[in-house]
């Protein structure tokens, strides 16, 4: 059993940490903002050592880390998305939201007595932005937006503070994620959703590229760099490193939903098409880990899940990474 703590577990791929951490016998200890909704855990509440607070109070993290004594540290926490503003006021939110609170999880982790072993931040493709693809870990980046570049400096303090942390910090960037109970604001939920009630999905993108993987592939991966986070180094790419096109992904959802092809509306435009595709040959060399589930069954999975759940709302809290 190993004592595990983890931020963002009400969010799409925290509370899949979180089951996935119960199943293998974990001692599990969450925390959660005082406004966090507990739908996706309401099942397994009663399993979970819950602790309500804001990462911004040291008091408060300091005592969660006592009572907690975590061995493992997974940060999945973090807002997402930050509409350009012309006074750019999205990068003062985006530091903020998704910078301050991880280094004051960092610090309070550092101090606690004992430290934990490790400390595995959830990461995003988004940090590295429009440079050659396919990304590796020692490219130089160059984020579009504010939440890539929040998480780019949070990677970069990461890598920083390491010779002051008495543990392995390991930033993990995540592709594009998808599974059962992602919420409808990002791509394949989204055309889940619409195909199945028979709404038109409209592509305004189609030749662009994107590298998906399935939440429980992430999972299983986060878990693997925490066993060895020595061997995973402080920055590794969690991706399948196969990217299709937004119009095949489109089709493939058709299908699946049994849907009329006609319901997928294709704009052209005179964009260039937009790769976002990571490669995975770090943490396959370093930890042994590659991709288990396909696309097609992937997708399928999901369908499925939408199909069983339609009655559950889909949350829009706390989700990882855009896809």
């Amino acid at each position: 059993m190993v004592r595990v703590l983890i931020t963002g577990a009400t969010g799409f791929i925290g509370s899949h940490l979180a089951r996935a951490c119960l199943d293998r016998g974990d001692a599990v200890a969450v925390i959660a903002r005082p406004d966090s909704s507990m739908e996706r855990l309401a099942d397994i509440e009663g399993q979970l050592d819950f602790h309500r607070l804001e990462l911004t109070q040291p008091g408060s993290l300091r005592r969660c880390f006592a009572a907690t004594r975590p061995e493992r540290v997974f940060h999945a926490g973090a807002r997402t998305r930050f509409d350009a503003q012309d006074d750019l006021g999205d990068m003062a939110d985006s530091v903020d939201e998704n910078l301050i609170p991880l280094i004051a999880l960092l610090s309070a982790a550092a101090a606690a007595d004992p430290p934990p072993k490790a400390f595995i931040r959830a990461g995003t493709i988004a940090e590295y932005g429009d440079i050659s693809t396919p990304y590796v870990e020692t490219a130089r980046e160059n984020p579009r937006n504010a939440y890539g570049a929040s998480f780019l400096a949070g990677t970069h303090f990461m890598t920083m503070a390491q010779s002051r942390l008495p543990f392995r910090a390991v930033t993990a960037r995540l592709a594009l994620t998808y599974g059962p109970g992602q919420s409808q604001s990002f791509l394949i939920p989204q055309m889940i959703a619409k195909l199945l009630d028979g709404r038109p999905v409209e592509i305004r993108r189609p030749q662009d590229r994107r590298d998906l993987i399935h939440v429980d592939d992430v999972v299983r991966g986060l878990l693997r760099i925490a066993e060895e986070p020595d061997a995973a180094g402080s920055l590794v790419n969690l991706c399948s490193g196969v990217a299709p096109r937004v119009a095949e992904i489109a089709r493939m959802l058709v299908e699946l939903t049994d849907a009329t092809p006609d319901l997928v509306r294709i704009e052209q435009t005179d964009h260039a098409p937009v790769e976002l595709v990571c490669s995975p040959a770090h943490i396959r060399d370093s930890l042994g880990w590659s991709p288990q589930i396909p696309l097609p069954d992937g997708l399928e999975r999901t369908v499925k899940w939408v199909r069983e759940n339609t009655a559950t709302p889909t949350l829009q809290t706390n989700t990882m990474v855009p896809a």
